[in-house]
């Protein structure tokens, strides 16, 4: 059977978070087939011939009568009496008087500088050049009509809506606002940093909604520089919820130049959850969105990824990078939109701090308090381990969470699976038919994880079809015959097929950090239980910058204990591993003790076992590299620029000139994983943090350790 994208394996919509939501009443909808925006306008708005097909409307100017007959019913009002007259800015502004008379016309000038000004026919012009632009980028843009209807019901409520997508391309600030044209929600006002706000396209942005924000506001300022515009920020977002318009803006604050989720930042969410802290509004729904792509249209980031800095955006680049991605037709492929179950802002502040405040309770059975983990101690989030849950750490619990729910909500696309098998298995010539066979497998485990693959339906869908699909997306870096596919083995072939296998890892993360501890033991060895949870807590702690392992409301050694149990890889038929345990319970924080020990069942689950293991090898073996460098000779003793010592890293790698007791794998060599350990060992403490931005050469006798550690999970035995 061929694949047929608008069709899915997941039945339900994604329900509520149980442990945040548990008594929250809900009828979960029933998906049906995904629907073609693309063709919206050929059907007047009925996507497919459900009509009879002897009426089916002329397509000749069909874009641009749809384009002009659907309506933009909403009204946008500016903002700026309500904003500049505010409380918030009028209490900066007679703070700073003394020091400047200027203060309000500086208020004017930021409130310029910020603000959207939507308009309708504008609007309606560049839905119509959009038909013709996304046709070209894409083969079909799907939505699901069911998560439509969830967002029509609420924003019939009068409540404001809080859109919160995933960051993967350009085209991402134009998706929701043409979906929710297409169906008549209220187009959002989208948060866009001021690198974006260029000369005649700044303009064009903001009347489809684009405000502009500094992408650096310096929050040590003690000197009022950047105390008014914040306030003029902070009070232009809650003015235009309490109109109950809706808002856009990325959690992860960029563009994810590696394929995988960035961690949150809190800026703009922080002002959300104060306005409706203080009661200036009374409540807005948060609704996380994530695309699925089989490429984006910028390519990857190869520069950016061997540490040459971005360079800034300009028009001339702007008119580049349009030319450049519609020189291949169909580059995006098939694009999925998905749209999160919408939660009130309030309910999330009363369970999420209810979470939190009930996980900080150690349980009194506990034997190792030292190395007791749950989510909460491993993310940047928290901090104090204080005994109430500041509005700091709920914040970021409330960014964690969302984009939590975004990325496990994503739909992966076949281009995904053929990398992830070419990467974490055959990554030399394989029997064409074998690779086939292996991406069925990988389909059915992901759907057994609760994912979803595009065009795959379970049972029905053969591996050669979904290969073959996803061929066509990777000649640049596979070689395929009627025989036998291989890799292409170059730098950018590999870096293109890691970008798209790691939209796969979160599926598997923890089970990946898991298989990572197993397969590092020798074969045949008894391993013990508790040994390889403590390890894998250990080694997730040190991957916290690189994956969201679960919620914040989960515990992280509860979900570990979940995987190596008896229902799933210990399970007595088929599981991978054979266990002798005893089992005293669950506790009251949701930990348990086990005694017993593990033993890896045979061959094929070790080759099981290895394969999930290589999903997450490249990132430690990036904490490898950078660990090793930075306490060598070849790291400079004065401090300099991180950017420059990871062009110096990729650079040297690449030549072979740093000696490793292993082959790194090409794609551990990137500019994302190495500046995601620095930060790490920038935040364990074991490279100095006196100067911003700069590293140096270290002689922390921890950082040895950590290197002896690694060396020790990365040999494969």
């Amino acid at each position: 059977m061929d694949i047929d994208v608008e069709s899915s394996s997941i039945t339900e919509l994604r329900s509520h978070c149980e442990t945040c939501f548990p008594l929250m009443d809900e009828v979960v909808p029933i998906r049906e087939r995904y629907v073609d925006l693309l063709e919206f306008s050929n059907f007047n708005g009925v996507p497919y011939p459900i009509i009879d097909p002897s009426k089916r409307p002329r397509r000749f100017l069909a874009d641009f009568r749809y384009s002009w007959s659907v309506p933009l019913s909403h009204d946008y009002p500016l903002v700026e009496k309500e904003v500049l007259s505010s409380s918030r800015v009028q209490k900066v502004i007679a703070k700073l008087k003394e020091q400047n008379d200027e203060q309000k016309n500086r208020a004017v000038q930021f409130f310029t500088e910020i603000t959207a000004r939507l308009s309708k026919f504008i609007c309606k012009c560049c839905a119509y050049v959009l038909y013709k632009v996304f046709r070209r980028l894409m083969d079909k843009l799907l939505v699901c009509k069911e998560e439509i209807e969830q967002l029509q019901k609420a924003e019939q409520t009068g409540i404001p809506l809080v859109y919160l997508p995933l960051h993967r391309s350009h085209l991402d600030y134009l998706l929701i606002t043409w979906c929710n044209w297409h169906f008549g929600l209220k187009l959002p006002h989208i948060a866009s940093g001021d690198n974006l706000n260029l000369s005649g396209l700044g303009w064009l942005l903001r009347a489809t909604g684009a405000f502009f924000i500094r992408r650096r506001v310096d929050p040590d300022d003690e000197r009022g520089k950047d105390q008014l515009y914040r306030a003029i920020l902070h009070s232009y977002i809650e003015q235009v919820l309490g109109k109950n318009m809706p808002i856009e803006f990325f959690l992860e604050g960029t563009r994810s130049r590696f394929g995988k989720v960035l961690t949150p930042k809190n800026g703009l969410i922080s002002n959300v959850v104060e306005a409706v802290q203080h009661g200036f509004i009374k409540d807005c729904y948060l609704v996380p969105v994530s695309y699925t792509y089989d490429a984006v249209v910028e390519g990857i980031f190869l520069h950016e990824l061997m540490g040459i800095p971005k360079v800034r955006e300009s028009v001339f680049g702007v008119f580049r990078g349009i030319f450049s991605g519609f020189r291949k037709s169909k580059q995006c492929g098939v694009v999925r939109m998905h749209y999160g179950r919408p939660i009130r802002l309030t309910e999330y502040l009363a369970t999420i701090t209810a979470s939190l405040s009930n996980h900080r309770t150690r349980p009194v059975r506990m034997t190792k308090l030292s190395t007791s983990f749950s989510y909460r101690e491993l993310v940047p989030w928290h901090r104090t381990h204080s005994e109430t849950v500041d509005d700091r750490t709920m914040i970021r619990a409330i960014g964690f969470h969302v984009v939590y729910e975004a990325q496990m909500m994503c739909s992966v696309s076949p281009v995904a699976v053929v990398s992830c098998i070419v990467l974490a298995k055959w990554r030399e010539k394989v029997q064409r038919s074998t690779f086939e066979r292996d991406c069925e497998w990988l389909c059915e485990e992901i759907i057994a994880e609760g994912g979803d693959v595009v065009g795959y339906q379970s049972k029905r869908t053969n591996g050669k079809a979904l290969a073959r699909y996803a061929f066509d997306k990777l000649q640049s870096c596979i070689k395929v015959t009627e025989d036998y596919v291989a890799p292409r083995e170059t730098h950018s072939s590999f870096i293109q097929l890691a970008y798209n296998k790691n939209s796969v890892i979160c599926r598997f993360s923890i089970k990946s950090v898991i298989a990572m501890t197993i397969v590092s033991r020798l074969p045949g060895a008894t391993l013990s239980f508790d040994q390889i949870v403590e390890d894998t807590l250990s080694l997730c702690d040190w991957l916290q910058f690189e994956f969201l392992f679960c919620r914040p409301c989960d515990s992280l050694r509860e979900l570990v204990h979940n995987v190596l149990s008896t229902k799933e890889w210990s399970h007595p038929i088929h599981g991978f591993l054979s266990s002798e345990m005893e089992e005293d319970g669950f506790l009251d924080a949701g930990d348990f003790q086990t005694i017993g020990t593990l033993r890896v069942r045979n061959a094929k689950s070790r080759e099981t076992l290895l394969f999930f293991a290589n999903l997450v090898r490249p990132f430690i073996q990036s904490l490898y590299l950078v660990s090793t460098f930075v306490t060598s000779e070849r790291c400079s003793a004065v401090p300099i620029s991180d950017n420059e010592l990871i062009r110096q890293l990729c650079q040297e790698s690449l030549a072979g000139k740093i000696q490793m007791p292993f082959s790194p794998l090409l794609e551990s060599i990137n500019s994302d994983s190495f500046k995601n350990a620095l930060r790490i060992l920038k935040d364990k403490g074991l490279l100095s943090r006196n100067q911003p931005n700069t590293t140096a050469r270290s002689t922390n006798s921890r950082l040895i350790e950590l290197i002896s550690n690694l060396e020790r999970v990365l040999e494969v035995k």
